[in-house]
């Protein structure tokens, strides 16, 4: 793992001098879920993500943007007695190669794995008027490997819009049995500076 940070670092500061990099902020609202063979009866949770970003040209129509999010996820699951919610929080490095389509450069696809650490996990269940919160993180892995999809359109120079859909690889816990993976849309508004 420190090695894969040491060349993120490294790949950052050789480029920190080039004239178009771009550096900007970001956030949006998460849609995450689970999917997976032991997934039954789950809805999706509403959460937030925030964060920053780099934009390294490659050449005139690619592109490598690392970002750092932090990000709401989890899901819910109703039942006829209570409703249960599970409540993630992660840091995720998205390594991204962008690439533009067109000749307007106004609308871009992009692709690339995502480095997931987790912070926080919590289980909420309510029934009737009563609520409760359990810290569970210690039921999940530490680290979520995922990989990203996603189309943004500029809506100008500084400013543009983003969809993307970030599928986890590994899973979520060490249960045996378990297959059991996150699933997250993403809809976001990106400034560069």
């Amino acid at each position: 793992m420190k090695k894969i940070l040491v060349v993120i670092c490294v790949l950052i500061a050789s480029y920190g001098y080039a004239q178009d990099v771009k550096f900007g902020a970001k956030a949006g609202l998460n849609l995450s879920n689970l999917v997976g063979d032991d997934v039954d009866d789950v809805d999706m949770k509403a959460g937030l993500y925030f964060g920053g970003f780099l934009n390294l040209p490659l050449n005139n129509n690619l592109s490598f943007q690392p970002e750092l999010l932090y990000s709401r996820q989890g899901w819910k699951i109703d039942s006829g007695d209570g409703d249960l919610s599970i409540k993630t929080t992660y840091i995720n490095i998205p390594l991204l190669l962008k690439m533009s389509l067109g000749a307007s450069d106004k609308i871009h696809v992009y692709a690339g794995p995502q480095l997931g650490f987790l912070v926080k996990a919590e289980a909420q269940a309510e029934q009737g008027d009563v609520t409760g919160t359990v810290d569970i993180k210690d039921e999940f892995k530490d680290f979520d490997f995922s990989l990203n999809f996603g189309l943004s359109f500029d809506v100008s120079d500084e400013i543009s819009l983003d969809v993307r859909y970030n599928r986890g690889l590994s899973k979520l816990d060490d249960i045996d049995n378990s297959k059991a993976y996150n699933s997250v849309i993403q809809l976001g508004v990106a400034y560069s500076f």
